[in-house]
């Protein structure tokens, strides 16, 4: 079959033959037919030319969306069009993607979630993880975490808006081939359900007022897992945003009931109604790019006297946490973070946990005997980039306490601890990334006379496929890792590996996503 576009070539030579005969009559049928292929052959390659920028043009309209045109691709292809056709290019790119917004948030729907999973082995059969919020992360976690956002706004008009709030997350397991919802290694809870205004205050604008369940954003101590300050998911209502001295105020009253559990007898002896206020104020300017942040919270239980509630040998105390840090930007995009914290009671005794947040019970458990002992902490974290190639991640952090409860070594526990983590990459590209994560902790629990240490290290060799350069906040990340764990001394919870061993050589593979 005669391909179309040689038909329109040949069409639109048949002029050009007529006058070719009548002007050349003088040349033999040879050479008149050499001059009429010599024409088609340019028209060929006109045709070709034309195609090859029509290919260009789709093919970065298609990767619109993923990539920017840019000036350094246009000029290494051969077939680049001219500049003006680059900036309607761009004009088309930048249209398609306002109108994309723009649907967006008429719509008014948002989805939002993380995840992280992979596989895992070791020379002790299945891995185990060893104090992750003293030691770090990499290499040394191996749960299925998740969490998915959903927000869909249901009024806006003059100023004011409504927008209702589902956030849902879990733990699903890495190990088994069926994990239905509900047993302990798949879990899943509704942890947000809230409505969010904005201007229906009208001394208040532009505050934010929500009400329902709400886990407030914490502050985290991303490389050992952690959240150094933490709201619990309860009911709640509160005020977001409110300006003053140049930063912004957060206020909320929210409810977390406990259950009190009595750790000799392993019974529960009843149930608590627990009230706290939780005020932040944030983004305080102080110097330049540095900031100030200041959160306090305080718990106070609310005791009825039913017999129902109350527990007949434990008494549950009201506990307090102030915090205090201060906030470095970097123009390269680095960050780092200088953090003061001070508690009581039952938040008191979540600093010298080896893993796990601050907060006021352990889950919906309170447990202990609490005795108004105090705790301070001083914690710090950052990114910087040493050179361009050269990029380290850091977190350390410095505790003691006196006369709080322990989950291990009991009441009336004096402890110290000292956690440092360091996390050294190159940075080959944009895409990639070879570095080692070395972690050391050292705490000592003293209790009625006795003292016990529980110390450990960790090194971890590792290479990410990743999306930019930024060791805590690009994503997504694959991990490709080997890492050895040391349990140097483990006298505060007994901590062992596979076959009581004291040690344990693991290689894996993690994924780690976040989508907005």
């Amino acid at each position: 079959m005669l391909n179309p576009k040689k038909l329109v070539v040949l069409f639109s030579l048949i002029p050009t033959f007529f006058t070719a005969l009548s002007s050349a009559s003088n040349l033999t049928i040879e050479q008149r037919l050499e001059q009429l292929e010599n024409q088609m052959k340019f028209y060929e390659n006109k045709s070709k030319a034309d195609d090859e920028k029509i290919k260009f043009y789709e093919k970065k309209l298609s990767q619109s969306s993923q990539k920017k045109v840019g000036d350094k691709s246009l000029q290494a292809n051969t077939s680049a069009p001219a500049v003006s056709d680059v900036a309607a290019v761009k004009k088309d790119d930048a249209d398609f993607k306002a109108l994309s917004k723009r649907i967006k948030d008429d719509i008014g729907f948002t989805y939002t979630g993380y995840l992280r999973g992979g596989w895992a082995t070791s020379n002790r059969g299945a891995p185990k993880s060893f104090a992750i919020g003293s030691l770090g992360r990499f290499g040394n976690e191996h749960t299925g975490w998740y969490s998915l956002t959903l927000g869909q706004r249901v009024y806006q008009q003059d100023g004011r808006s409504a927008r209702a709030v589902v956030k849902f997350d879990g733990n699903t397991s890495q190990s088994d081939s069926s994990a239905p919802f509900g047993t302990s290694d798949n879990r899943m809870q509704f942890l947000d359900l809230f409505l969010d205004t904005k201007g229906f205050i009208p001394a208040l604008p532009t505050t934010g007022l929500w009400v329902g369940r709400r886990s407030l954003p914490p502050y985290e101590m991303q490389m050992l897992d952690w959240k150094g300050y933490k709201s619990d998911a309860a009911t709640g209502v509160g005020l977001e945003g409110i300006p003053m001295g140049g930063g912004l105020i957060n206020l909320s009253l929210l409810r977390k009931d406990v259950t009190v559990l009595n750790k000799v007898s392993n019974t529960n002896e009843g149930t608590f109604n627990v009230n706290g206020v939780d005020l932040r104020w944030r983004e305080i300017p102080v110097y330049k790019d540095y900031s100030l942040e200041l959160n306090a919270k305080y718990d106070l239980v609310n005791n009825s006297g039913d017999d129902s509630t109350t527990s007949k040998n434990l008494k549950p105390k009201n506990s307090y946490l102030a915090s205090a840090i201060i906030k470095k930007k970097h123009d390269d995009g680095g960050f780092n973070d200088f953090g003061v914290q001070v508690a009581d009671n039952s938040f008191g005794s979540s600093f010298l946990q080896l893993t796990g947040d601050t907060q006021y019970a352990y889950g919906n458990i309170y447990e202990g005997e609490h005795t108004n002992g105090s705790a301070f902490r001083f914690i710090t974290q950052g990114e910087n980039y040493l050179s361009k190639k050269i990029i380290i991640a850091n977190a350390f952090v410095y505790s003691f306490g006196k006369d709080l409860y322990s989950r291990d070594t009991g009441a009336h526990t004096d402890f110290t601890t000292i956690r440092a983590v360091a996390r050294p990459a190159w940075i080959w590209d944009e895409f990639n990334q070879t570095g080692v994560e070395l972690g050391v902790f050292k705490q000592t629990n003293k209790s009625q006379g006795n003292s016990y240490t529980e110390s450990g290290y960790k090194t971890t060799l590792y290479h990410a496929l990743k999306v930019g350069t930024s060791i805590l906040t690009s994503r997504p990340e694959i991990r490709f890792y080997g890492t050895y764990l040391k349990a140097l001394d483990n006298e505060v919870d007994n901590f062992s590996f596979n076959r009581g061993k004291s040690d344990q050589f693991s290689a894996g593979v993690q994924a780690e996503v976040t989508w907005r």
